[in-house]
């Protein structure tokens, strides 16, 4: 038994609430649990309980052993004097100062449900393969009538929110700009995401913008800046870049980055050489996104914005500089790669811009993302195994969110589906 677990049975009422009794045979009646206090001090304020049948208002302190009292230091600190309650799970000594200020104490023990303990120890003690509650999955849980997938990516989306306020905030609200920061990490996929992120914060998008209407500088600006140095000499593309680039260099006064580009375990159409090209073709194509990624409503929207996407010429028989590929194509932007864009920077710059003006787009949002098929990968393929029905991104989106935040970390007494199981 953990006091986080008895926190869990006081907030939520899981516990036989008739016939309460305290340890010095008063009547016990809870009115309101109060408010879990998650800083120093007692463990819920402003709650309300009889005792006796009179009402009392104050905090509660809650304890896996009355001795714990003592063992915390609690006996002399002011903080715990307005006290109406001590609840405990084993009731193992007296407290004096307790008894003194007719403060009563509750056991819980024999008023908690046998399954709902039995369970408890299921979820944080027993071995398991790959979540902590894979045994105790019920048909219910495997229903459409228990949907928690629009309410864990609202959660994701809200996480995503602060990180483009701070960029708001330190873009001085320039969307564009927000939005240009936020896309470069999604072009630069995991490998180079940071990377991606960092070019975009060290330009005053003034520039970027400045340049659009020709893709060729933009792509000598990034390419200029990153650890691409335009070394090979024999070839006509690069030596154009690193014309431009020093014509940009001299004229704007930029300064060198030197920022490392990263090809380990990226397939070629990966590359950053490719992306940063698409990319530079994406912000040629349209100076003012920002405006089509919030007007637009539905996938196919979205999508028609990004397929006229793809890298400049040069390309479409090179992955790197200087060396020509067998193959010639148009390298585009892929299906896949799409949806990550959408999902990644279209969908939080939109959510998070409606919040900002006071117009909720969120249906808008669910109904697109619903659109989009679910990720494949070995999480979500693991989360299909027990049964759950993953099968939009709004879905997949979910259930990696509650993945990495709940079932890696055992919070399942702040997980839905563990609040289910623990019913």
């Amino acid at each position: 038994m953990t006091e986080n677990f008895l926190h869990y049975i006081w907030l939520y009422k899981k516990f036989n609430l008739f016939n309460l009794h305290a340890s010095s045979g008063q009547k016990i009646e809870i009115i309101k649990s109060g408010i879990l206090n998650k800083n120093s001090g007692p463990d819920f304020t402003m709650s309300k309980i009889l005792i006796d049948g009179i009402e009392w208002n104050g905090n509660i302190e809650i304890h896996t052993k009355s001795s714990d009292w003592l063992k915390h230091n609690h006996e002399n600190n002011d903080s715990y004097k307005n006290i109406i309650l001590h609840v405990v799970y084993i009731h193992d000594k007296e407290i004096p100062s307790l008894i003194k200020n007719n403060i009563p104490t509750l056991e819980l023990q024999s008023y908690i449900p046998d399954q709902l303990i039995k369970n408890h120890s299921f979820l944080f003690f027993d071995p398991f393969y790959f979540i902590p509650c894979e045994k105790l999955i019920d048909k219910y849980l495997l229903t459409p009538n228990f949907s928690i997938s629009e309410h864990l990516y609202i959660n994701k989306l809200q996480e995503k929110l602060e990180k483009i306020k701070q960029l708001c905030h330190l873009l001085n609200n320039n969307w564009e700009a927000v939005l240009a920061t936020t896309l470069a990490y999604s072009f630069g996929l995991k490998i180079n995401a940071e990377a991606f992120e960092q070019l975009f914060l060290s330009i005053d998008y003034k520039i970027i913008q400045k340049l659009s209407y020709k893709p060729i500088l933009l792509e000598a600006l990034f390419y200029g800046l990153t650890n691409n140095s335009f070394k090979h000499k024999d070839d006509s593309y690069s030596l154009l870049l690193k014309e431009e680039f020093n014509y940009l260099k001299s004229k704007f006064l930029l300064t060198k980055q030197n920022i490392e580009l990263k090809y380990f375990r990226l397939r070629p159409s990966n590359f950053p050489t490719i992306r940063l090209s698409q990319f530079a073709h994406l912000l040629s194509l349209y100076p003012n996104l920002f405006s089509h990624v919030v007007e637009s409503k539905s996938i196919d929207q979205y999508f028609n914005l990004l397929d006229k996407v793809y890298a400049s010429e040069y390309w479409n028989n090179h992955y790197v500089f200087g060396k020509e590929s067998k193959l010639n194509i148009i390298k585009k932007l892929s299906k896949s790669q799409k949806e990550l864009i959408v999902l990644n920077s279209f969908i939080p710059i939109k959510f998070t811009y409606s919040l900002s003006i006071g117009k909720s787009m969120i249906e808008e949002i669910i109904d697109i993302t619903n659109k989009i098929p679910a990720e494949n990968n070995s999480v979500i393929n693991k989360f299909k195994k027990l049964g759950f029905p993953i099968i939009s991104a709004l879905d997949s989106q979910a259930f990696l969110d509650l993945y990495k935040n709940k079932c890696s970390n055992k919070q399942c007494l702040t997980c839905l589906i563990g609040h289910q199981i623990l019913k």
